[in-house]
């Protein structure tokens, strides 16, 4: 046995013991011979029946509980391989952008799923990127089916927020066929102490925030599937409404009044703010067999938005109001051609072609006293965003021994971006992406990878347009000349399973960014993302599932962390700093005990706070979100339903904000800071739901 057998296997035994009968073959009540509970294999496999115990009312349900796999939906970014998710049906991935997998999950009762395969390392050509992959296989002869849930969420301020979801599957004719549907009302309670000072730290101004906020959503998921021309039909459908709406009232005490705390305060702050969004999503991909174990796909997805902010600022005779609309449209078309099995060299070709376009449209207006609303000008409020991309690409898997394989790939890229409206600018970018990796399986149950990957960032074109923030008093203009930023990527990850539901994955990486983005100057005066030079990130994540057996039959602790560092040479000051928006550190956990006797589980989570930095031209604003504990107990005591209570936000989440304001820019020295103390309600939840 080599040094990291020996290694990963101590850590598993004081996790608990081997199972002996972990690589014994599951039976189905029927007598029928299930997958076999093989969780040390180069693919591991987890049978339906090693999650019973977690009471899965769904396929997402089991997901969750799989040994060391974490659910990626990918990102909601312009075309379709980038946003690769990491989770497939049946070896096919769902034809969704981010957000959907989830839903489609839902969608798959516990009973219709037969079993869960881990796709590590090279296995895994249906999710770019990915180093770990779910494979959900479903039941080929599993009746219709679905799932009911019913949620009562309690809020500190007494108020109730419902969640309701129904979803049905079963087969129509020809068709395989889900639906689900959605409602949501979530609200929220917060409040906020803020402390603004002088350059000398004098406190200058007080205010006590009170914010109620709720935020409704409606969804409608389907999907439907048929035998076509040879190969297999699948048709996705998503349409959703969501809202939010809050109103802040803001009491606020100046000069000598500031440390006070009774009284009448010296003024008052209203700000009422809205989003709504309507999105529509389809999706359609046809895979077909073309013999000795070649497979072709054929892909295309089409989603449009339509999108709106109101914010409404009052403060005394102060007024400022202003509204953004913004419609996104995306069209994708994707084909591919791979060989599966296990053949030595297993290649896949593909090309995809992506349209996208945004128009936001931005009216801004202030009211100092007079009674009449006075625009207020930002670069690019009224805005045309098109983006036509084009990419080929071709993948290779080579075993080079029994238990060594190589990956290799090569994308080429090429689009044009077209802005129109306030601005007129037009660029055609082409990028090369290349990537490689190691796969060493020194044994059943580890699995080592080595690899390298350079891809290129993906655009959010609202940043193409100007926006306000009013409650922040922080108004961005566009930026008509954005360029993505390149990175190149390189890890090391180490994969290890044991017994039943053992499981550790430890990764070292290292990231280069080429044309890092962040805040700039533009030429009119207004702050907007931009072009800021190059950076670093490196660290490492780790994610467990540690069985307590040994210590606590039916126990388990379940960890997700990361550690990184990142510098960024700042081209304001001149001196190295964070990359925006990332946290140095993040760790989730948690402890669940399965209680088979009496059909029930309890458990406890924590998730550790994380500070946030962004550098704004003439701001530099650090958030620490502070640590959150919850709590449940779930049972299915009661005949065909699970009952579970939920505490979330146990005693609040308190986190902090602090504002760094300097004049004219970061370049020069403090003038003045704005510091927030906030408070986030605890909630308690009460979910019923029944398999149907």
């Amino acid at each position: 046995m080599t040094t990291i057998r020996w290694m990963l296997a101590g850590l598993a035994m004081t996790a608990g013991p081997l199972d002996a009968e972990a690589q014994d073959a599951v039976h189905r009540p029927d007598g029928e011979s299930q997958a076999p509970f093989v969780p040390t294999g180069p693919d591991p496999v987890y049978p339906a029946a090693f999650y019973a115990a977690f009471q899965p009312q769904t396929a997402l349900d089991m997901l969750e509980r799989t040994p060391g796999f974490l659910l990626s939906e990918g990102s909601a970014v312009r075309g379709f391989g980038g946003a690769a998710g990491n989770v497939l049906i049946d070896g096919q991935r769902p034809t969704v952008k981010a957000g959907g997998i989830t839903e489609v999950l839902r969608r798959i009762g516990a009973r219709q799923v037969d079993r869960i395969v881990l796709l590590r390392g090279s296995e895994a050509a249906e999710a770019q990127g990915q180093p770990l992959v779910a494979n959900v296989i479903r039941k080929t002869d599993a009746a219709g089916s679905g799932n009911a849930v019913l949620e009562l969420a309690r809020t500190e301020d007494g108020r109730i927020s419902p969640t309701a979801r129904v979803s049905h599957a079963r087969r129509i004719g020809a068709w395989q066929a889900s639906l689900e549907l959605s409602a949501i009302n979530e609200r929220y309670v917060t409040e906020a102490d803020y402390r603004t000072r002088g350059a000398d730290g004098t406190l200058q101004e007080s205010r006590a925030e009170s914010i109620r906020a709720k935020a409704p959503e409606y969804g409608l998921t389907a999907s439907a599937s048929r035998p076509l021309a040879g190969g297999t039909l699948t048709l996705n459908l998503r349409l959703n409404h969501d809202e939010y709406a809050s109103h802040r009232k803001i009491a606020i005490r100046e000069g000598e009044d500031a440390t006070g705390s009774s009284g009448a305060p010296s003024a008052e702050r209203l700000i009422d703010y809205g989003e709504t969004s309507t999105t529509g999503e389809f999706g359609a991909d046809w895979t077909r067999p073309l013999g000795a174990d070649w497979n072709t796909k054929l892909v295309g997805l089409a989603r449009i938005e339509r999108a709106s902010v109101d914010e409404d600022y009052r403060q005394g005779t102060f007024r400022s109001l202003s509204e953004q609309d913004q419609k996104p449209l995306e069209l994708v078309a994707r084909t591919t051609v791979s060989r599966e099995g296990s053949h030595a060299l297993r290649p896949e070709f593909g090309a995809e072609l992506a349209y996208n376009r945004l128009a936001s449209q931005l009216a801004y207006g202030e009211d100092a006293g007079s009674g009449t609303m006075v625009p207020v000008d930002l670069t690019n409020a009224d805005t045309r965003v098109t983006e036509l991309r084009g990419e080929a690409f071709a993948n290779a898997n080579l075993r080079l021994s029994g238990n060594l394989e190589a990956e290799a790939g090569l994308a080429v890229e090429f689009s044009r971006i077209r802005v129109t409206g306030d601005s007129n600018q037009s660029q055609s970018l082409s990028y090369l992406k290349p990537s490689g990796a190691l796969v060493w399986s020194p044994g059943k149950s580890t699995q080592v990878r080595l690899g390298w990957r350079r891809t290129v960032d993906q655009l959010d074109f609202s940043d193409f347009a100007a926006s306000v923030n009013q409650a922040d008093g922080r108004p961005l203009g566009g930026n008509a000349r954005l360029r993505p930023a390149r990175i190149s990527r390189a890890l090391l990850r180490i994969d290890h399973r044991w017994g039943k539901g053992g499981a550790i994955a430890v990764e070292a990486f290292h990231q280069r960014h080429q044309g890092m983005l962040g805040y700039i100057l533009l030429p009119s005066g207004d702050q907007a993302l931009g072009t800021l030079g190059n950076a670093r990130q490196w660290g490492a994540t780790a994610q467990a599932s540690l069985p307590l057996s040994a210590v606590l039959p039916g126990a388990r602790l379940t960890l997700d962390g990361t550690w990184r560092k990142t510098r960024l040479r700042d081209p304001i000051t001149g001196r190295d700093r964070r990359i925006d928006d990332l946290a140095r550190r993040a760790l989730t956990a948690e402890f669940r005990h399965d209680l088979p006797h009496l059909r029930s589980s309890w458990g406890v989570s924590y998730t550790v706070s994380e500070r946030y930095d962004i550098y704004y031209v003439d701001e530099h604003l650090t958030s620490n979100n502070g640590e959150e504990w919850g709590a449940y107990v779930e049972t299915t005591a009661l005949a065909g339903v699970k009952l579970s209570l939920k505490a979330s936000a146990i005693g609040g989440v308190h986190s902090n904000r602090l504002r760094r304001f300097h004049s004219p820019t970061r370049a020069y020295p403090l003038s003045g800071t704005d510091a927030r103390t906030m408070r986030d309600g605890s909630a308690l939840t009460l979910v019923l739901s029944r398999a149907l």
